[in-house]
């Protein structure tokens, strides 16, 4: 039983790719998938508290996609990947992690987009995926990843910069190269199945 609810657990991290305090935008077995889950309930990240904006961050000209730009922001993830990577015995790992980030709204607020491939256990082939989170810098420069966001704002703000082509466009490289590895390795393939069954036989139950 035990082992069932990790592979569950680990078919939602395959099938979310990564969380965005609730916004999941991500590319599995199922496909790309948006949703919204407010069942953590915690201390909300008010953007009242953020009194500058950042001009122009919602066009993608002034706020181009950029890769490894924040050493800071970087540092963040790739903490945030090692302690997912723990989380459950399925996975060993989260390898190849490369940062893309682009500007929030407000000042000293960042939204990271996260190419990675996820390693599965007995498992060659990684799992390409791309994680999207919301960064946040305090005053020391230290940054950190919020994984309990229930702002709407934030979720509209992530949906409006993931919108801009340079994002579609890595988005759409991550979900090529996701089919190739499926396509590629059986043994991956019938794991991604074995999950995806044992997920779908959670939700209905």
């Amino acid at each position: 039983m035990e082992g069932r609810q990790k592979g569950v657990l680990l078919l939602r991290k395959i099938v979310t790719v990564a969380v965005l305090a609730g916004l999941v935008l991500a590319v599995g077995a199922g496909g790309w998938i948006l949703t919204k889950d407010k069942s953590q309930k915690a201390q909300k990240i008010s953007l009242k508290e953020q009194k500058k904006e950042n001009e122009g961050w919602e066009n993608m000209a002034d706020n181009p996609l950029l890769k490894g730009e924040y050493p800071q922001v970087t540092r963040a993830v790739e903490a945030y990947y090692s302690a997912l990577g723990d989380e459950t015995s399925f996975v060993e790992g989260y390898e190849n992690l490369n940062v893309y980030t682009k500007l929030g709204k407000y000042q000293d607020t960042y939204v990271a987009f996260v190419r990675y491939d996820m390693k599965i256990r007995d498992v060659y082939t990684g799992v390409p995926g791309l994680g999207t989170l919301y960064v946040t810098e305090d005053e020391d420069g230290k940054c950190q990843v919020e994984t309990q966001v229930e702002e709407d704002e934030i979720h509209d703000l992530v949906e409006a910069v993931t919108g801009h082509e340079d994002v579609q466009a890595l988005l759409t490289e991550t979900q090529n190269a996701y089919r190739q590895a499926v396509q590629s390795d059986a043994l991956l393939k019938e794991a991604l199945l074995d999950l995806k069954q044992a997920y779908e036989d959670s939700a209905g139950s």
